[in-house]
C-alpha cells in the first residue's frame, strides 16, 4: 500500500487518532492529553467524552499488558479512534498467544450476552473475587468497556500471526 492510500483510508474511515507500534505506559501517558483534547473538540457531551477516553485507555492498556509481542515494558499493537456515523469507534489490534483464545472468546461472548444489570453484577462479582488467574490488572477492563459501550465486536484473525481485534462503539448524544 502506498503512503497516500493509507492516508486516504484513514480519512475515509474518519480516523482522527491511530498509533501502531510499541505501546507502554509512557507512550500512553504522552498520547492521553492529545486524545482527550481531540475528543473534547468533537463532542460537547462530557459523559460521551469520558466514555470514549476511558475505552481508549482500556484498549491501550490491554495491548500494553497482553500483546504477545513484547518490547521493553510494553506490547506491540494498534489503537485507533474514528468518528462513526452515530458516534465513535475505538479499536485495538494486537498479536495474541493461541493458548488464550478460547478463554477470551468465552469471556467476551458472555459479556456480549449480558444486559446492563448483568454487567453491573459481573463487575461487582469480579471486585469480590479478585483478578482471574493470569490477569495483569484487576480483571475489570473488558467488563468496564462493555458497560461503557453501546456495542462491541471481537475477532481472532490469523495471518502470519494470530491477531486479536476488539472494536467498541459509543453513540453520541444526537443518536
Amino acid at each position: 500500500m502506498q503512503s497516500q492510500d493509507f492516508h486516504k483510508l484513514l480519512e475515509q474511515r474518519r480516523t482522527f487518532f491511530c498509533y501502531s507500534g510499541l505501546l507502554s505506559e509512557d507512550v500512553l501517558s504522552t498520547f492521553s492529553g492529545i486524545v482527550r483534547e481531540q475528543v473534547n473538540e468533537m463532542e460537547d457531551d462530557a459523559e460521551i467524552t469520558k466514555r470514549v477516553f476511558g475505552i481508549f485507555v482500556e484498549q491501550a492498556q490491554n495491548v500494553i499488558r497482553y500483546s504477545k509481542e513484547r518490547i521493553a515494558t510494553g506490547g506491540t499493537g494498534t489503537v485507533a479512534i474514528s468518528r462513526a456515523e452515530d458516534g465513535f469507534l475505538v479499536e485495538a489490534i494486537n498479536p495474541m498467544d493461541e493458548k488464550n483464545v478460547e478463554d477470551l472468546r468465552q469471556n467476551l461472548a458472555e459479556l456480549k450476552a449480558m444486559d446492563s444489570k448483568g454487567l453491573r453484577k459481573a463487575y461487582k462479582q469480579r471486585l469480590r473475587d479478585g483478578p482471574p488467574e493470569g490477569s495483569k490488572g484487576a480483571g475489570l477492563g473488558f467488563i468496564e468497556m462493555a458497560r461503557k459501550a453501546d456495542r462491541f465486536e471481537f475477532d481472532f484473525v490469523g495471518s502470519t500471526e494470530l491477531l486479536f481485534v476488539f472494536k467498541v462503539w459509543i453513540k453520541d448524544a444526537s443518536s
